[in-house]
């Protein structure tokens, strides 16, 4: 039996679940115009958010680049030098960023010396996150590579997540929104329900106007959807909203009673700088139907 090692990237939130699980993080770089920071090293969620507040008045939205080649080879070979066999790479949605896509490619120049295999998890935020944890624990219990990404496949294609954003101008300017151009100006003065679709891009699933009916529409859509199911883990996810997602938490285990677990996470600054302050968002996986 081979030693399988599990990776992901920094958009992933594992630096904000309160515990390690050992799972190597490939980290990108924010910019704040002229100013350049590690994500999760030379700033926190807590201080990139408010610097987010403080630049938005002076129109300056942040961005962030992929992490580098260099650091990529570096952790590939010390997996090497660890004798581990294969590599699960959790990376963020494919059409979100080329992270998964750079492992990829060098897991070619890598192929005589270990074996690394990139999951699309088509998805970001700790939905993405959850999948590396869950994969983390089956190597931990000796599952094979097949097993793990049999069981990821299987979480994946029994997942959805809405969410609600503030300020459509992030989302927009860093490109991530599909299908965006041509009413931008519009959907200043509404605020949409957001959802990742099934290849791991953002649009527009419905428009709403008041902000709190944007939110109810997401919990009734992901309950619907739920509904049949026996077993459901679930997430919260929020930018500067942590006690409207203690809410959303409560009223969900008040209300359906086939949740495993429901978990607040913070979404990290990687993925922040693309969606901004005031985000909400809810997302699950159907454990068992």
């Amino acid at each position: 039996m081979g030693k399988i090692a599990i990776i992901s990237d920094v958009n992933a939130g594992l630096d904000y679940i309160g515990k390690d699980y050992q799972i190597p993080t490939l980290r990108s770089m924010i910019h704040f115009g002229d100013e350049h920071y590690i994500d999760g090293i030379d700033i926190k969620a807590d201080e990139f958010y408010e610097k987010v507040k403080e630049n938005i008045v002076k129109g300056i939205i942040p961005s962030t680049s992929a992490p580098s080649i260099g650091d990529t080879m570096q952790l590939i070979e010390r997996l090497i030098d660890e004798n581990y066999t294969d590599v699960i790479m959790y990376a963020i949605s494919f059409n979100l960023s080329s992270i998964g896509e750079m492992v990829d490619n060098l897991s070619k120049e890598y192929s005589d010396k270990i074996n690394i295999y990139v999951f699309d998890t088509k998805t970001a935020t700790y939905m993405q996150g959850y999948l590396a944890v869950v994969a983390k624990q089956m190597a931990n219990e000796g599952k094979s590579v097949k097993e793990i990404l049999d069981y990821s496949n299987y979480l994946i294609n029994n997942s959805n997540a809405y969410f609600v954003v503030d300020d459509l101008r992030f989302l927009v300017k860093n490109g991530r929104l599909s299908g965006a151009k041509g009413f931008f100006g519009s959907m200043l003065k509404i605020k949409p329900v957001l959802k990742m679709t099934k290849d791991g891009k953002i649009v527009v699933f419905e428009k709403v106007r008041i902000h709190k009916k944007a939110v109810e529409r997401c919990i009734e859509l992901v309950t619907n959807e739920i509904k049949d199911a026996k077993k459901v883990k679930m997430f919260v996810l929020h930018t500067c909203r942590e006690n409207d997602a203690k809410e959303i938490k409560t009223y969900l285990e008040n209300t359906l009673n086939n949740i495993e677990e429901i978990e607040i996470h913070m979404v990290t600054p990687a993925v922040g700088a693309h969606i901004g302050c005031g985000i909400l968002g809810i997302g699950y996986y159907i454990l068992q139907r």
